[in-house]
């Protein structure tokens, strides 16, 4: 651990003297705790009881090096320090009660100055704060002079004064002292998770109210700390944040301008579910051209109906069409059987009116009623006119006693060619009539047909409608209609979102002239990686996007929560021994509550408590360290060590405990009277 000290720092900025436990400071009484601490390495160690502890009854053997009051201790010095609780409610409880009239002190030198500070543990009480005194003189003073909060007030400008810039450069909101504690004393709760993680809603800690998510503004006070912000960065930084302040603003601005179009959308989008049968609360996707989209469903149900209909009603037609041309043939076929019937019919009458007479027996028979001019009688009295006219009469009857029977003969024949034309006719009657029905239920399917392909047209019609509504509505809200307020603010967002991720990206660059800072800092925490571990490991820090990355590299052998854990441990030690070697402004305080992992290995850790010791006496010894670590453990510090063991905690005999008795619970109706209203501790 041979490292360049021609800048170190001669004493730690903030450091711990002493802290007294008393029951009852008013009585005079012997505090019931009374630990001194010196600079460099403190261990406060949990000692674990025997083996064989318990088997006849006689230890606690569930407390083990654990519950003695380790983490108590770090809580009432982290109390002292400025922080409102001392515990969960539970063991504040227990506290309160055991020791109603309990108080903590605390004498430490802040800055070069001495200071002396107590604070009430029991029911009641005022914190109170003096300048070069002790804590037990400090009861006795007028309270007229308590500079309590004096002393907050020093503790804030002493330990934050000296950064670049008081704020992350998001917000106006300066960073205060108890988010720094925070990073120099991290709950146990937190388990060295990560970084910029130290506080864990399980411990009871106060809140650390950072405005922006706890990574960025933690990560970035952990640079101002270590210098690593330089003042070109802080400009281009605060620039970013006012662009970033203006782009809040005009998001706002945009959100108004986006309310009634967002109800336009809403509506257009729930009249698009409710025509696509979703209900109100599912997710709508409405690109068509999606596979996975209820819309393009739909779509292709309607197209692929409307392009059935279309080919089933274009099948009607072509049935419809043969069968037109198979009624006009069947037509044809009736007018030419009933021009046949006729004609037929017409010839068989015209037999029927027998042949005409002699021209010669017309003539004597049309002078009947005259008197002949040679006889001087009437011609019927003529016996010559009588004679031919009987002759004739015979003739005649013989002639149609003939033709009659042949007329008979050639009628009756006519007469079934007739009947069997009418009963060829009536069976193509017969076939046009039932074709005129196919026909006809043809021509009603066609038309059923035809009213469901229009309403499937219209239902397609609808939801193109419903789509471009809702699309119209879409690129009204997202600011792509033209010449609208929103389109043109919408406009303005998307530029200054542009250039604040050119701003980001120029902010960046800029970081990279920390790695010369950077390299300095690895170099030091890459010395404690190999103290700690060995020469085959080395310790490497980034910092990529602005954020700060210690990792543990490795040739082979030790990985996983260990690892991450020693290597967060060892990050917190480097950040107080830069500040040694003038990098950086950490107060060169530190305290770690139980940081070993269960599954770290033991030599391991013995290793990192010697490194630790070691970085004690080179760097001056207990009276001289300018450095002040302290170490709650249940592992057995290596004997070595002895010299940094500052207080021994055993859970047998209770006198043994931090506050040498058991913390019992109060009864029921006392444990609730300190709680208010809303459950929360006094």
């Amino acid at each position: 651990m041979n490292q360049d000290k021609k800048e170190e720092i001669s004493s730690p900025r903030l450091w711990i003297k002493r802290v007294v436990l008393f029951a009852s400071p008013e009585k005079g009484e012997d505090p019931i705790r009374d630990i001194y601490f010196h600079r460099g390495l403190n261990i406060v160690w949990g000692v674990e009881l025997p083996d064989d502890a318990g088997t006849n009854g006689a230890h606690p053997v569930t407390l083990l090096g654990h519950s003695v009051g380790k983490t108590i201790l770090c809580r009432l010095i982290r109390y002292c320090l400025g922080e409102s609780t001392f515990g969960n409610p539970g063991v504040m409880s227990r506290i309160k009660y055991v020791f109603p009239k309990g108080w903590v002190g605390m004498e430490l030198t802040l800055d070069g100055q001495d200071w002396v500070v107590v604070k009430p543990i029991g029911l009641s009480g005022d914190s109170k704060a003096a300048r070069a005194t002790t804590v037990e003189n400090i009861f006795y003073r007028d309270s007229s002079v308590n500079e309590y909060r004096q002393f907050n007030d020093h503790l804030q400008n002493a330990m934050l004064s000296m950064l670049k810039t008081n704020a992350p450069p998001n917000t106006d909101k300066p960073y205060e002292w108890r988010q720094l504690l925070a990073w120099l004393a991290r709950d146990q709760e937190a388990r060295f998770q990560s970084l910029h993680d130290w506080r864990s809603p399980r411990s009871g800690a106060e809140k650390l109210k950072f405005e922006k998510p706890k990574k960025e503004h933690a990560l970035y006070l952990i640079r101002l700390i270590l210098d690593l912000v330089q003042d070109n960065e802080l400009k281009l930084a605060r620039e970013l944040a006012g662009s970033e302040r203006e782009l809040k603003l005009k998001e706002d601005h945009l959100a108004e301008l986006r309310r009634a179009p967002q109800y336009s959308f809403n509506e257009q989008g729930n009249a698009l579910k409710r025509f696509l049968g979703l209900s109100s609360e599912n997710a709508l996707n409405a690109d068509k051209y999606n596979l996975t989209s209820p819309v393009f469903t739909a779509l292709t149900k309607i197209k692929g109906n409307i392009s059935r209909f279309q080919d089933e009603i274009e099948a009607i037609d072509r049935k419809i069409s043969q069968k037109r041309i198979w009624l006009a043939s069947y037509d044809e076929q009736r007018h030419v059987f009933l021009a046949v019937i006729s004609a037929t019919q017409e010839g068989t009458e015209s037999r029927e009116k027998g042949e005409p007479e002699d021209d010669t027996i017309q003539k004597l028979r049309k002078l009947c009623g005259r008197d002949c001019i040679y006889g001087d009688v009437p011609f019927l009295q003529c016996s010559y006119v009588k004679g031919r006219l009987e002759q004739a009469d015979k003739i005649i009857d013989l002639r149609k006693a003939r033709e009659d029977k042949r007329v008979a003969t050639v009628t009756e024949k006519r007469l079934s060619t007739i009947e069997q034309q009418r009963k060829d006719h009536d069976q193509i009657v017969a076939l046009l009539n039932e074709l005129r029905q196919k026909l006809n239920k043809d021509i009603a399917e066609k038309r059923r047909k035809e009213i469901e392909l229009a309403g499937y047209r219209e239902k397609l019609q609808r939801l193109d409608n419903l789509l471009e509504q809702f699309q119209k509505a879409l690129d009204l809200l997202e600011g792509r209609t033209p010449n609208t307020e929103l389109q043109q603010e919408t406009v303005k967002v998307n530029d200054l979102r542009e250039s604040i991720e050119g701003q980001k990206k120029k902010l960046l660059k800029t970081q990279e002239a920390n790695k010369y800072r950077l390299k300095a800092i690895g170099e030091v925490y890459d010395g404690l990686i190999k103290a700690a571990l060995s020469d085959t490991y080395s310790g490497a820090l980034r910092m990529p996007k602005g954020e700060l990355r210690f990792d543990i590299e490795e040739e082979a052998g030790l990985t996983g929560e260990a690892v991450e854990t020693l290597a967060l441990v060892l990050a917190d030690v480097a950040a107080m021994i830069c500040s040694c070697k003038g990098i950086g402004h950490h107060p060169r305080f530190l305290l770690h509550d139980s940081p070993r992992e269960a599954d770290l290995d033991r030599h391991i850790y013995d290793r990192y408590l010697r490194s630790m010791w070691e970085l004690t006496n080179e760097y001056g010894g207990q009276e001289q360290a300018p450095f002040q670590y302290i170490v709650t453990t249940t592992s057995r510090p290596p004997d070595e060590l002895e010299s940094a063991i500052c207080q021994r905690l055993k859970a047998h005999p209770q006198s043994k405990m931090l506050f040498g008795r058991l913390l019992k619970n109060p009864p029921l109706k006392k444990q609730i009277s300190m709680f208010d209203q809303s459950g929360e501790a006094e």
